[in-house]
């Protein structure tokens, strides 16, 4: 599938849901493998998930959800968490955004981030919604930038991968 095709076609985006975990369980782990600095999690202690945990992700918590931007088959991923405590209920982070990389360039998470978005806002009492991305990913911050997230902090050596550490800007955006 080309850029122009996934650009010409209508992307269907939508939170997936335990069923979903054939097609979303692959993607997820080409994100941790081919993509390593942009994620906390590991593909190693991913791939060593108990089936059940690794499903759970796919269970809405709290307000939380992941949405999958489909083409004819899932392009990218998106996810949501709400903390739960009572005095952080105000607030959600984002998490695991990924496209794959035939469909970069195309919008997909452009679209899937909007989306994301949208449903925040109708999260009674959700105020903010933050997350963090490695400094050297430009093409996501201006990305998130121009959504209108802002940095409000960084964090040194965020990850390290073997011996290399990379830091990783926090960002937020309030309703």
């Amino acid at each position: 599938m080309t850029k122009s095709t996934i650009q010409n076609q209508n992307l269907h985006i939508r939170p997936l849901n335990p069923s979903d975990f054939a097609v979303f369980w692959p993607v997820r782990l080409l994100a941790l493998q081919e993509s390593p600095q942009a994620f906390g999690a590991s593909y190693e202690e991913s791939l060593a998930l108990p089936e059940h945990e690794a499903i759970g992700r796919l269970s809405p918590k709290d307000g939380g959800f992941v949405l999958g931007a489909f083409g004819s088959d899932l392009l990218g991923i998106a996810g949501l968490a709400r903390h739960s405590g009572a005095k952080v209920r105000h607030k959600a982070y984002i998490w695991g955004v990924y496209v794959v990389p035939s469909a970069r360039g195309a919008g997909v998470a452009r679209k899937l981030m909007e989306r994301l978005l949208e449903q925040c806002r109708i999260i009674d009492g959700l105020e903010e919604v933050t997350l963090s991305v490695v400094t050297s990913n430009a093409s996501a911050k201006r990305l998130y930038q121009s959504l209108g997230f802002a940095v409000y902090g960084l964090e040194k050596r965020a990850l390290k991968i073997d011996r290399e550490y990379f830091d990783e800007e926090l960002m937020a955006l309030r309703f």
